[in-house]
């Protein structure tokens, strides 16, 4: 009998604003709603959401206001080719996103660039340096 694996994977990061949060990765990152939900119990304001889900591509993200995870937590994304990695890029500037490097080649042979969301939390984003192969 083999191993059981795991199927998917969605990190849970920690938000100080869940309202804030959901305009900042909409606008400036790029990612669209999923769903949200409210903690009427937590808050005297049923309809503001204190759980979230983004997505861009195939990836999404929990968001969690006050609650689980640490501020600064480290993702890594994967971009198919350079191509999307410096469109990201450019989207990324123009939107006035926080990048804290932009895009470069590593000895590891990945090109990649860091980017911050409003709670400190980093991406890593990057590609093969690889010629690309579509």
């Amino acid at each position: 009998m083999s191993e059981p694996g795991f199927n998917w994977m969605t990190p849970v990061l920690y938000v100080e604003d869940m309202v804030k949060s959901l305009e900042h990765y909409q606008q400036v990152l790029g990612f669209n709603i999923a769903w949200q939900w409210s903690d009427a119990e937590r808050f005297d304001a049923p309809e503001h959401p204190t759980f979230a889900c983004v997505a861009r591509g195939e990836c999404s993200i929990f968001l969690c206001e006050k609650g689980q995870g640490n501020p600064g937590t480290w993702i890594c994304f994967s971009v198919s080719n350079h191509a999307e990695l410096d469109q990201i890029f450019e989207e990324y500037k123009s939107s006035g996103a926080d990048i804290a490097e932009e895009p470069q080649e590593y000895s590891w042979g990945m090109r990649e660039m860091i980017v911050k969301d409003i709670d400190e939390n980093v991406f890593r984003i990057g590609c093969r340096m690889e010629e690309d192969t579509d």
